[in-house]
């Protein structure tokens, strides 16, 4: 028997069969979704480490309050590394009678190792994209600084005991990226200009950074030999560099993580359904061939074989609609992925045509292994085997493996185990339900009448096939629910972390003595939720009478604050920390355990954040030492707090009980929202009070809210082939039993019964299916997006019941108008055709 042949001969003969073209759909959509998505994911993410160095300003850095010493310096050179230094601090510039607070970049020859410095210069402001650092005696100056100062490019500057040329307006620069915002403009000038200053002498609070540029693994050497060797300092790298980018792009991957992961499952419950009836319809073909001495393998050869034969056609569709797709998806998110995308790579499409071959083998698969052991009696009687264990192991298989490639595409391991397990979950609890309640209808039917009982009669004569229908349309019902109604109440969360009055504006470096000439001021401008919150800068001298260390296995509560695990204590006691004190608790923060302080309580007691209490192994009741200036005292820790970093709001890593910090040396610091229409007092506050640094973030909170709508738009995109996946569930379900109920359909209108009588029977049947099906997917859409909310987003969902059950309304009302549509033609066959037929 040529398998090929007899292959390629059925193939084109039924290449138009409802099954086979059901089949090919599936496949295609399981195929361009992962593919879609996994290109994009694959692209930005290659693209954000291309452009690391770039945003960084070299490879490696090493960045601290003071200088790198120069045997790392010595020892990177050594290695074939180049290296330059660059110094900032924060000075009060002067100009005329003007004068604001400015960050002075201090920098020498060979800057910037890595990206462009792009200035604009001469009397026309011409843009220079590759402009070098500042020749001695010149400096290049942010444009919020001329615009404070009334300077023009060509103007001098007082600077120190002389003054400098300003040569250029800064349209860009890199280096930029390792600080969330930059509290001040910058004046960029030639570190041989500061440093006969004394403004670099120590004593002196200055920011030291130390870059390096080479081949990728002479620095991966060099900062695997740098990592025990920096006390006080902390590495930058890749990890360092466009978190918020990075961040916003991985819950954008979650959310489309989720909409790819559903379309697949429905995409491989389509195939399951198709294949089985493809299989049903083969019984006969089988047994003729057994009959003819045909082998069981040759069979199932060939008819595997067509299977793939089909396959590969629809694969290669899948790529190429998920590559058409990834394009608009890219449109769609516009600003969210960077500018310069690299080119598709080969591994997303290729693992889209996995997904296609797995769905193909774990789904189509098994209803063919029940071919192996049809008997050749089959052409005189209608039996048939029964599923055979190692179909349920293909199954298992084809999940665990589907699985494996989602979360290789998606990145995101949690989420898909929690809705693969709800699912699971769901089609055992939908199975095993359906079974329990078909035995009772059983018994019950002969007291029911009419359609009812034509109806649940018919569900009772094929109970695996309408349990296989049961589970099919509660699988693809939840499914649906979760992308339309779950999902965007996710977005809407996600939204809400932003209300309307997000504080917009910070103001930094306030003295204690400005506090009330500040509150008025911004109370007389409007604002709202105006608060000054204390800001100190001290160190952690020890937990519970030792040293602190980091704990070596929290790599990522490290890369949070943008420092390198620490070697040694040393490490820990030098670096600064960040705190305050209030007697209230805080707003943007969850108290997790322990209890906050009472507002008169006076003991020495710290609530600290969940991060940074995970990062040191801290606990309820340790005691940890801060030196303040020359204070130095104990606190114990009384709570454990989870902070809304995305909150825009003031938030610190250990905060104090105000009443027992005392006369403690700091400054304050105020985040409130003020809309854009009456900031321009703001500038007036900072000319009267020179000192106060104006941080405005309008700009980027109005991006933040862009990214969530554009995530909206784009989960839309993929939501979109999951609906198809689930339209495919409902022709397949409908397709699974046509055969059979061709058949019961000519054997009742045999025996007298009307069409009318045989529709209703029909709208009983599916009405009782959908009804089953959508309480069961209502019931687990809200569990699973409660718990994936919770879990995977950090989200507080809560089931949007309205949704949820209008939705379940629905999938009851297009399951009868399915079952309806889909028995209009078996209706109008005639009888005497059917029973030949069958």
């Amino acid at each position: 028997m040529n398998l090929l042949r007899h292959a390629l001969r059925s193939l084109r003969r039924e290449a138009l069969a409802g099954d086979l073209l059901t089949v090919f759909a599936a496949l295609v959509l399981g195929v361009a979704v992962m593919t879609a998505v996994g290109t994009l994911v694959d692209r930005v993410n290659l693209a954000l480490a291309n452009s690391t160095a770039e945003m960084l300003g070299g490879d490696l850095g090493i960045s601290g309050r003071a200088e790198a010493p120069a045997e790392l310096v010595t020892e990177g050179t050594r290695r074939g590394l180049q290296s330059t230094r660059i110094a900032a601090f924060g000075s009060v510039l002067f100009h005329g009678e003007a004068s604001t607070m400015a960050t002075i970049k201090a920098v020498e020859a060979g800057y910037p190792l890595r990206g462009q410095l792009r200035v604009r210069s001469g009397a026309d402001a011409v843009l220079n994209e590759v402009a070098a650092a500042p020749a001695r005696g010149e400096a290049f100056a942010d444009p919020r600084l001329l615009q404070a100062l009334d300077l023009r490019i060509g103007d001098q500057l007082e600077f120190g005991a002389g003054t400098l040329r300003v040569a250029g307006s800064i349209e860009s620069e890199p280096d930029t990226s390792s600080e969330l915002l930059t509290l001040s403009p910058t004046l960029l000038v030639n570190r041989a200009d500061v440093e006969g200053t004394g403004l670099l002498d120590p004593g002196s609070r200055i920011s030291y950074r130390t870059m390096f540029v080479g081949e990728p693994e002479a620095i991966a050497q060099f900062r695997q030999w740098l990592q025990p060797r920096v006390q006080g300092l902390r590495l930058l790298g890749v990890g360092d560099t466009q978190r918020g980018v990075r961040e916003s792009f991985q819950l954008a991957g979650r959310f489309l993580g989720l909409s790819a992961l559903l379309a697949v499952l429905l995409s491989g419950v389509a195939t399951a359904l198709a294949a089985n009836r493809f299989a049903l319809s083969r019984i006969d073909q089988v047994a003729v061939l057994r009959c003819l001495g045909a082998r069981q393998r040759d069979i199932l050869g060939s008819l595997a074989l067509q299977l793939l034969l089909m396959a590969i056609p629809a694969c290669v569709v899948g790529v190429l609609v998920g590559m058409a797709a990834q394009e608009g998806l890219v449109q769609i998110l516009g600003g969210l992925v960077p500018q310069r995308l690299p080119l598709p790579q080969a591994m997303p499409a290729l693992t889209g045509a996995g997904i296609g071959l797995l769905l193909l083998l774990g789904f189509g698969l098994p209803p063919l292994l029940r071919l192996r052991n049809v008997p050749p009696m089959r052409v005189l009687n209608r039996s048939f085997a029964t599923l055979p264990p190692t179909s349920l192991l293909v199954y298992a298989g084809a999940l665990l493996a589907s699985l494996a490639l989602t979360v290789q595409v998606t990145g995101d391991l949690k989420l898909a185990l929690w809705v693969l397990g709800g699912l699971a979950a769901l089609a055992l609890l939908a199975a095993i339900g359906g079974f329990a309640l078909l035995m009772l209808v059983r018994g019950l039917q002969h007291r029911l009448h009419g359609n009812w009982r034509l109806g649940l009669a018919a569900l009772t004569r094929r109970r695996a096939l309408a349990v296989m229908q049961l589970v099919g349309l509660s699988l693809s019902l939840c499914s649906l629910l979760m992308l339309a109604v779950v999902g965007p109440g996710l977005l809407q969360q996600w939204r809400d972390r932003l209300p309307a009055d997000t504080p917009n504006y910070f103001l930094m470096n306030i003295q204690p003595d400005q506090r009330q000439i500040v509150l008025d001021a911004l109370t007389a401008q409007g604002a709202v939720d105006a608060s000054v919150e204390p800001f100190a800068t001290g160190r952690l001298l020890a937990l519970n009478g030792e040293a602190p260390r980091r704990r070596g296995d929290d790599q990522e509560a490290a890369q949070d604050t943008g420092a390198q695990p620490a070697a040694d204590a040393d490490n820990d006691r030098d670096r600064p920390l960040n705190f305050s004190w209030r007697t209230t608790f805080p707003p943007a923060n969850q108290l997790l355990q322990g209890r906050f302080w009472a507002a008169d309580s006076t003991a020495a007691e710290a609530s600290v954040e969940e991060g940074w209490a995970r990062r040191y192994g801290a606990r309820l009741g340790d005691r940890v030492t801060l030196q303040v200036g020359e204070q130095q005292r104990d606190y114990t820790i009384t709570s454990i707090r989870k902070a809304e970093w995305n909150s825009f709001r003031v938030n610190f890593f250990v905060l104090l009980n105000a009443n027992a910090v005392g006369d403690a040396p700091h400054n304050l610091i105020s985040a409130f929202h003020l809309p854009r229409a009456k900031a321009a007092g703001l500038g007036q506050l900072v000319r009267e009070q020179p000192n106060l640094s104006l941080l405005d973030i309008d700009g980027l909170i109005s991006e933040v809210r862009q990214v969530m709508d554009r995530v909206a738009q784009a989960i839309q995109v993929v939501m979109g082939f999951s609906l198809l996946a689930g339209v495919l569930v409902l022709l397949a379900a409908l397709q699974s039993t046509a055969g059979e109920r061709r058949y019961d359909s000519a054997v009742l209108r045999t025996l007298g019964a009307t069409r009318r009588q045989l529709r209703g029977a029909v709208l009983v049947e599916f009405g009782a299916l959908g009804l089953l099906a959508a309480t069961l997917a209502v019931g687990a859409a809200a569990i699973i997006g409660v718990v994936v909310s919770r879990q995977v987003f950090e989200l507080a969902l809560l089931p949007p019941w309205p949704g949820l059950l209008a939705g379940g309304a629905c999938g009851v009302a297009l399951s009868v108008f399915a079952g309806w549509w889909g028995t209009r033609r078996i209706l109008h066959t005639p009888p005497a055709l059917a029973l030949r037929e069958a």
